[in-house]
């Protein structure tokens, strides 16, 4: 699927490829499990779409197999089973599949935590606790909300008073190692002033204000259906407040404060849908420790969720009945790139220029100019993503650009230039209600940042 779907790489997605090309600690918006993911799978099979993505199909059926191993261990194999069929076919994993994104490395972690946590719960065994830090540390470095996991287990150990886990040196060796790996972005994120930190920080924060916003929050509640699907989120409501199910206390502390914690975002400012994905590692063993001998029912969900999944895969229907291309966004921008690439090969000395994050990743990707140079137009030093952190235009003064803007140059920009002319269009048609549209201006002879 991921070999013949023709769907070219999302704007994060072909900028995790560029981080993946300088590995390090961290970058701007995330750390750096995603690019070290990407840098390893493209090591092996080329730099092609499905290649760059395939990491999604190596850690989706890893993190099944390990959910599978947790139920059989807080319940049986039947049920292990039915919730490694259940979270196989969730639709968040269905179209998560096809990306690759920060929350594959993120699901397979949080999986691999819990695996870790409920077998040392049993055996208070180093090694379990060992492989809980680890993959505490490995979560961490993929997105800082693995720091949830910190927080369920507390909850867990107030709810069921199991307060001998704070007094056990295990526990804590546990976090020492967790520190240990996570280590190296924390110093990374301090040689740079912790743009990520502040990143996530803005994310958090919204635009909220400190007002209510009641329109993202029903839309982040409604979004849970396509992501855990149409009756499995109803059904996880239900067995939150009604539901009698073994290790209920302690799967809900791992389903809970998770849900809430973005949910809460969500009401205060942003948050999308997908955010809170995790939760439904542990919604999906409760259902599954629930839905015991109730086969209909589970028949039903399971159709709906195949079926959410086949429109992943094959959206005509979907296109058809919203008279759009859901994927609009993952096309165009390898024509883009070609028609890019003809006019470089003109100025072949001209450095890319963008003022978008989104130009510059793409092409980047799909154009590949000679030494993936890519330069962020920056004349305020504004710190608005990873191009303004890595390239600079200090040490540029007399090279000529070839500037890529979806309108106008920004204000300003000409004066630091002896001359500009427009050198060509790049347009890829999407759909009716959909089109990439871009000018590109030589510029010559930059002058220097300096006011002119």
């Amino acid at each position: 699927m991921l070999a013949t779907n023709g769907l070219n790489l999302y704007v994060d997605e072909a900028q995790y490829w560029y981080w993946a090309q300088a590995l390090d600690w961290g970058y701007y918006s995330k750390p750096p499990v995603i690019a070290a993911l990407i840098a390893g799978t493209t090591s092996v099979c080329g730099d092609s779409e499905w290649c760059v993505r395939s990491g999604s199909l190596l850690l989706y059926p890893l993190s099944t197999w390990l959910l599978f191993l947790v139920a059989r261990k807080l319940f049986d194999a039947r049920v292990a089973l039915l919730a490694a069929v259940l979270f196989f076919t969730l639709p968040a994993v269905s179209l998560s599949s096809i990306l690759i994104s920060t929350d594959v490395a993120l699901f397979f972690c949080w999986t691999l935590a819990l695996y870790a946590f409920v077998f040392a719960l049993d055996s208070d065994s180093l090694d379990d606790w060992i492989l809980l830090g680890v993959a505490l540390g490995l979560g961490m470095l993929s997105k800082y909300t693995m720091g949830i996991f910190l927080v369920s287990a507390l909850m867990y150990v107030f709810v069921a008073r199991r307060w001998d886990m704070l007094r056990n040196p295990k526990a804590w060796v546990a976090v020492l190692v967790m520190l240990l790996i996570f280590a190296p972005n924390l110093w990374w994120n301090w040689q740079h002033d912790f743009p990520t930190f502040q990143h996530t920080a803005d994310i958090a924060a919204g635009t909220g204000g400190g007002t209510l916003h009641w329109d993202e929050f029903g839309e982040f509640i409604g979004g849970q259906f396509g992501v855990f699907g149409l009756v499995l989120f109803p059904l996880f409501l239900w067995v939150i407040v009604r539901g009698k199910v073994k290790h209920k206390t302690l799967l809900l502390s791992f389903a809970l404060p998770f849900f809430l914690i973005i949910a809460m975002q969500a009401l205060f400012g942003r948050a999308n849908a997908n955010w809170a994905a995790p939760t439904y590692v542990t919604a999906t063993l409760l259902v599954a420790g629930w839905w015991q001998g109730r086969w209909k029912t589970f028949a039903v969900a399971l159709a709906i969720n195949v079926l959410l999944g086949l429109l992943v895969y094959h959206p005509a229907p979907l296109n058809h009945l919203l008279k759009t291309d859901v994927q609009k966004r993952l096309k165009g921008w390898g024509a883009i790139g070609q028609q890019y690439l003809a006019i470089q090969q003109q100025y072949p000395d001209a450095i890319l220029l963008s003022d978008g994050r989104d130009v510059l990743s793409e092409l980047v990707y799909y154009a590949r100019p000679q030494g993936l140079r890519g330069v962020s137009w920056n004349p305020h030093n504004q710190l608005r993503h990873h191009y303004d952190l890595v390239t600079t235009l200090a040490d540029k003064v007399g090279k000529d650009f070839l500037l890529v803007t979806p309108g106008a140059p920004p204000d300003g920009l000409p004066a630091h230039f002896a001359n500009m002319q427009q050198v060509g269009t790049l347009e890829a048609d999407i759909h009716p209600s959909w089109r990439l549209h871009y000018n590109v201006f030589l510029l010559k002879a930059f002058r220097g940042l300096v006011s002119p």
